[in-house]
């Protein structure tokens, strides 16, 4: 087996575990990031933890991930949006105008519809003006199984 292309690497110490960020490239071409956790045990040898996300996963891991880092820091919470979750909404927004916006009974009523007469992830994402993520996680709040090849 070939092995698979690290293309960044970022190395976190803390507390006395050590986190690798590695960004890697598959054979098929497709993007995945590996997460690993490494903490020195009582027996001097090494627990180690493993995190793998793909490419479809990383926006709503990005978005989880930029809602909890708010949440760390009481002063930015009183005045409202952390710099860090502006500056991530405005990129998306960019892309996807109503990425973020608060979901109305007639948008979940609208893509129950238009899912359920067979329009993929992609074709909804652009009519709502969302990003993918966002679609998927309305789909399944509302119950809707998602097929690999309705994605």
């Amino acid at each position: 087996m070939k092995k698979q292309n690290v293309l960044h690497t970022e190395r976190v110490n803390s507390n006395g575990k050590i986190y690798f960020l590695d960004l890697k490239q598959a054979e098929n071409g497709n993007n995945y990031l590996v997460i690993n956790q490494a903490k020195m045990m009582e027996d001097d040898k090494y627990e180690r933890i493993k995190m793998i996300l793909f490419e479809n996963e990383i926006e709503q891991f990005a978005t989880a991930f930029s809602r909890i880092i708010f949440k760390f820091n009481p002063s930015e919470k009183q005045a409202g949006k952390s710099k860090f979750d502006e500056a991530y909404i405005e990129k998306v927004r960019k892309e996807h105008p109503n990425a973020f916006e608060p979901w109305t009974k007639e948008d979940e009523e609208l893509l129950t519809s238009l899912f359920n007469d067979g329009k993929t992830v992609t074709e909804l994402s652009k009519s709502f003006q969302r990003n993918v993520g966002g679609i998927k996680s309305r789909l399944a709040k509302l119950g809707l199984e998602i097929k690999e090849t309705a994605a």
